[in-house]
C-alpha cells in the first residue's frame, strides 16, 4: 500500500519574515565586529555592532558610531548591502533570486513574499512584480548616483564615487547614513544645503522610495489601465500634503533660528525646510545639528515621523494610509455614518478595524520602549528619548544623541523597536502570537452592545 506524503508544515509568514530579518542583522553583526571592519583593525562592540546592524537593516540611521570614521571601506559596504537587502525587504530579495535561477515560482512562495509587500500584491502579476521592484530600484538607485556623482566626484576625487552610490541607496531606502562626516565637523548635509542639485536629488529619491511598489506598478501602468487605485491617490495626496504641511512648519518655527536656518538665504530657507519635512519621513539626513531646533518644530519632527510614508515601500511609520483612514473613519462616524467613506470608496471594515490596530499596537510599542529606556537608564531626558524611539520605531534615525547616552539593556530596547518597526507591529505579534486552528466562525453568539464615548 503506498504511503501517503505527509504535507510539509508551512512556516507562518509573519515569522519567516522576522527570522530572515533577524538572521541578516545576526550576521551583519557579526561582520562588523571583525577587525577588518573597522579603521583602527580591532574588534569592535558587539552591543554597537548589533545596534549598528539592526540601524542598516531596519534602514533606520540611528547611529552610536561615525559611518565614516570609525568604519574601514569594507565595514561601510557591509553596512550599504545591510541597507539594500532591508530597504527591499527579505522577502522581495529571496524571491527575486529563485527568479533569477530559473526556479520555479510556487503559489505558496508568491504568497509569503506578498505578505511583505501588501496584502493586494496578489491582484497584480507576481513575477513581473517582484522583477520590477528589484530592477527599478537599481535603476533609479543608479541614476541617482550619477547625478550625485556630479557634485561629489569633483569634491572628494575617486571617493566621491562610493559617496554618490552609497547616499543614493541610502536615501532610495530611507535609511539616512551618510558618509559626508569626511568633512570634519559636517552634519549630515549641512555642507550642501546650498546645492539644489544635491538636495533636490536626495528628496526625489526618498519620496519615490517612500510611495511604495504598488504605487510605482500603478503609475507606471496607467496607460494600459487608465486607472489609479484608491491606495495609490491616497498616497499622492497625503505624501503631498505632508510635505507641504511639514515643510510650511518647519519654515515658520525655525525662521528666525540662527543656529539652524536662520541666517540662511530665502530660497534656501525654503528648500532646507522641505528637505527636513521629507526627511522626517522616514529618510534622517539632518541638515543641521537638531538638538539646535526649536522644541515646537522638535513636536512637528516626532509627528512626521510616526506617520511615516507609504505601505510596500522602503519606509517606516504607521504609514499615511493608516492615518487617512483614521480621519476618514472619525468624519464618517461625526456624519452617522455606519461605514467608512473615502475619495468616493466604501471600506471593507476589516481594513478599518487592522487600522485602529496597527495604531493602537504602534503607540503601545512607543510607549513601552520609552518607558523601559527610562527606567533602566540613569539621567536620560524624556524629550531626547521620545525623540529617539519614535525615530527608531519610524526607522527614521533623527537622533538629538540619546542613543550614544544609553546603556546596554538601552541600546538592546532600542534594537527590538527598530526591528519591531520595520517589519511592522502587526507582523511582529502575529509571529509571536500561536494561533488555534480551530477557530470559532461556526458558532452563534449572541450580540452585545456597550457605551462608548
Amino acid at each position: 500500500m503506498p504511503k501517503l506524503k505527509k504535507k510539509s508544515k508551512q512556516i507562518q509568514p509573519s515569522r519567516l519574515l522576522l527570522f530572515g530579518f533577524s538572521a541578516i542583522i545576526l550576521v551583519g553583526t557579526l561582520l562588523l565586529c571583525l577587525p577588518f571592519s573597522s579603521r583602527n583593525g580591532q574588534f569592535s562592540s558587539f552591543i554597537d555592532c548589533l545596534f549598528t546592524a539592526t540601524s542598516a537593516t531596519c534602514v533606520t540611521g540611528i547611529t552610536v558610531y561615525d559611518t565614516f570614521n570609525y568604519f574601514s571601506p569594507i565595514g561601510q559596504g557591509i553596512i550599504l548591502v545591510l541597507i539594500q537587502v532591508g530597504g527591499l525587504g527579505f522577502l522581495t530579495l529571496v524571491t527575486f533570486i529563485n527568479l533569477i535561477l530559473g526556479k520555479k515560482l510556487g503559489w505558496s512562495t508568491v504568497k509569503l513574499a506578498a505578505s511583505d509587500l501588501t496584502d493586494n500584491a496578489l491582484e497584480t502579476s507576481p513575477k513581473r512584480l517582484f522583477y520590477e521592484i528589484v530592477l527599478y530600484s537599481f535603476a533609479l538607485e543608479f541614476v541617482g548616483a550619477a547625478v550625485l556623482a556630479f557634485v561629489f566626484v569633483p569634491d572628494f576625487g575617486g571617493l566621491g564615487i562610493f559617496i554618490s552610490i552609497f547616499m543614493s541607496i541610502s536615501a532610495f531606502c530611507n535609511a539616512g547614513f551618510d558618509l559626508l562626516t569626511v568633512v570634519p565637523g559636517a552634519v549630515g548635509v549641512s555642507n550642501y544645503t546650498d546645492n539644489p542639485l544635491v538636495m533636490i536629488t536626495l528628496m526625489l529619491l526618498i519620496v519615490l522610495g517612500g510611495l511604495g511598489f504598488i504605487v510605482w506598478q500603478n503609475i507606471r501602468h496607467f496607460n494600459k489601465t487608465k486607472r489609479l487605485l484608491l491606495h495609490t491617490k491616497v498616497v499622492l495626496l497625503m505624501t503631498a500634503f505632508l510635505i507641504v504641511l511639514g515643510g510650511s512648519l518647519v519654515f515658520i518655527s525655525e525662521f528666525n533660528n540662527p543656529a539652524t536656518i536662520g541666517n540662511m538665504p530665502l530660497g534656501e530657507k525654503i528648500l532646507t525646510s522641505v528637505f527636513v519635512s521629507v526627511s522626517s519621513r522616514t529618510a534622517g539626513f539632518p541638515c543641521f545639528d537638531l538638538n539646535n531646533m526649536m522644541p515646537f518644530t522638535k513636536v512637528i519632527i516626532t509627528v512626521l515621523m510616526f506617520i511615516g510614508a507609504a505601505p510596500a515601500s522602503t519606509a517606516g511609520g504607521v504609514k499615511v494610509t493608516t492615518v487617512a483612514m483614521i480621519i476618514c473613519t472619525v468624519i464618517s462616524v461625526l456624519k452617522g455614518r455606519e461605514d467608512t467613506y473615502m475619495l468616493g470608496h466604501r471600506i471593507k471594515r476589516d481594513v478599518v478595524y487592522k487600522t485602529f490596530t496597527v495604531i493602537i499596537l504602534s503607540i503601545a510599542l512607543v510607549a513601552i520602549s520609552f518607558t523601559g529606556i527610562i527606567m533602566t537608564g540613569e539621567g536620560m531626558s524624556l524629550q531626547k528619548t521620545i525623540f529617539e524611539v519614535v525615530s527608531g520605531f519610524s526607522t527614521t534615525g533623527y537622533s538629538l544623541g540619546a542613543s550614544l547616552e544609553m546603556n546596554v539593556l538601552g541600546k538592546l530596547i532600542m534594537v527590538i523597536t527598530m526591528l519591531a518597526g520595520r517589519v511592522g507591529p502587526v507582523t511582529l505579534m502575529t509571529s509571536l502570537i500561536i494561533r488555534n486552528r480551530n477557530t470559532d466562525k461556526n458558532k452563534i453568539l449572541p450580540e452585545g452592545n456597550i457605551l462608548v464615548g
